[in-house]
Parts: C-alpha cells; structure tokens; sequence
C-alpha cells in the first residue's frame, strides 16, 4: 500500500471539472468532481466522511478555493484546489490539505 501513495500523489491529480453555462457562456467548476478530487486526496490523511466545495464558481485560471473535509476522527480539514486553466480543470495535492 506503502508503494501505491507515492505513485497516485506524483501524478498532481488534474480533474477537468467544467460545466458550461448555455445561458451566459461561461464555464464554472464542476462542484461534484471538485468533491470527489477532495475526498480521494484528503483520504491521504484518513477516511473522510464528508466533503464540501463552494457551487456556482466561474472557471479563472490561477484562482484557487478551499473545500472542507470532515474525517472519520472527528476532524476537519480544509483542502485547497488550483484552478488550471479558464476551462475548468483542477487541480490538488496531498500537502494542500490543511
């Protein structure tokens, strides 16, 4: 298992997570896969219970926002995402949790 950690961190975990708006043409961050890239990275630390990631974001390339955690513990965690691009890929690691 030891072996596996190293290898799902090194590969920077970059999500295209966008959902186009029709209405105004502007592509938001999918809140869904934003949770799942949460919950899979911050189970690093131990089995998460909960995720929550802000809805609604506009995709804007080097903006970064947090997303809660809630462990099996009793803690919580906060967990930063890094915008790649203005199409709504995303991105983490293990040391963004915090």
């Amino acid at each position: 298992m030891r072996r596996l950690l190293p290898a799902a961190l090194a590969a920077a975990l970059v999500a295209s997570g966008c959902n186009a708006s029709f209405s105004t043409g502007e592509i938001k961050i999918d809140q869904k896969k934003a949770e799942d890239l949460a919950r899979q990275i911050g189970a690093v630390r131990g089995p998460v219970t909960s995720v929550s990631c802000p809805s609604g974001l506009k995709a804007k390339r080097g903006a970064d926002f947090d997303c809660n955690l809630a462990y099996a513990d009793g803690t919580k965690a906060t967990i930063t995402i890094h915008q790649v691009d203005d199409k709504g890929r995303i991105r983490t690691s293990a040391s963004d949790v915090h």
